[in-house]
């Protein structure tokens, strides 16, 4: 499974994303922080890794110690995100117009497209994936050879279960301890009385961790195209609901769109405005659309 698409990757060639929440001093006071990496000062030799790219290589030190060792340099990195990602089962939706492309699938790519542009700018990245079934996490790093692993870990996951109970979260907040912000992709489809992902948006941001909403559905949640007799499967609580669908498309999308309204609202009282994206849509629009919501202004 390949996750980042070349011609996405190109046509996202000109993004750049410095984060407004770290330009206005949101992280503490912090604005970015040293690390060894490809950068101008060098700093010292360490031997070569798989994944590390060819072009650090020193080829005279090659040829001295027949031996691969790559040049570190000082750097400056901007920023840490911690990518959380919901896995519950909810995730597994399929879109009714692309039958083979699930929310996990997009978030999958999108995520990994977003990787790929974090270390582009030299940015560190780590992966967190949430569902009451357990955790999977990955620490943040930097470098192609990070960005690969969090791929191959996004390839892995597998949506199931429910979002986490709080005593479930509790062994996850200390990957928050340092400053970071957040990206917090999900479907935001939960049950108040196990777990709440706006609690969990509340308690990162009161630590100052702002935490910026993704949310990927699939077209039909929000047009709910269907004529005759349904059977919905929820498939979180194995609930079935059966409906006329031309007698309920009308308080469905009144249903929908008041619920929408109340998340965006939640999230814009704390400066992190929610971005929806289909499945439907193109990554590349979707994630200019996500830096666009959460740029430096001006």
């Amino acid at each position: 499974m390949q996750l980042t698409d070349p011609q996405t990757l190109a046509s996202t060639r000109d993004l750049a994303w410095l984060s407004r929440h770290i330009a206005e001093g949101m992280l503490l006071g912090i604005q970015h922080s040293q690390r060894r990496g490809a950068g101008i000062e060098f700093q010292q030799y360490r031997s070569y890794e798989p994944g590390d790219p060819i072009r650090h290589i020193d080829w005279k030190l090659f040829a001295r110690s027949d031996r691969y060792f790559v040049r570190e340099a000082e750097q400056e990195s901007q920023m840490h995100l911690c990518i959380v990602l919901d896995t519950s089962a909810s995730m597994a939706q399929l879109s009714f117009l692309v039958p083979q492309l699930s929310k996990l699938q997009y978030a999958r790519c999108w995520i990994a497209t977003l990787c790929w542009l974090l270390h582009r700018q030299g940015d560190r990245f780590s992966l967190l994936a949430l569902n009451d079934a357990g955790n999977k996490f990955v620490p943040e790093g930097h470098g192609e050879a990070h960005h690969r692993r969090i791929a191959l870990e996004l390839e892995r996951l597998t949506a199931a279960g429910r979002w986490p109970s709080e005593s479930g979260l509790e062994s996850i907040w200390r990957h928050f301890r340092q400053p970071c912000q957040v990206l917090l992709v999900s479907d935001f489809f939960e049950h108040r009385e196990i777990g709440d992902l706006n609690d969990f948006a509340a308690r990162l941001h009161a630590a100052g961790r702002p935490c910026l909403p993704l949310q990927i559905l699939v077209d039909a949640e929000q047009t709910f195209p269907f004529d005759g007799h349904l059977k919905i499967l929820d498939p979180e609580t194995c609930g079935i609901i059966e409906l006329g669908a031309k007698q309920q498309r009308e308080s469905y999308l009144r249903a929908f769109m008041q619920t929408q309204q109340a998340l965006a609202a939640r999230f814009a009282a704390r400066a992190c405005p929610l971005t929806t994206a289909t499945v439907e849509t193109p990554i590349e629009k979707s994630l200019r659309a996500f830096v666009a919501a959460h740029q430096r202004l001006g």
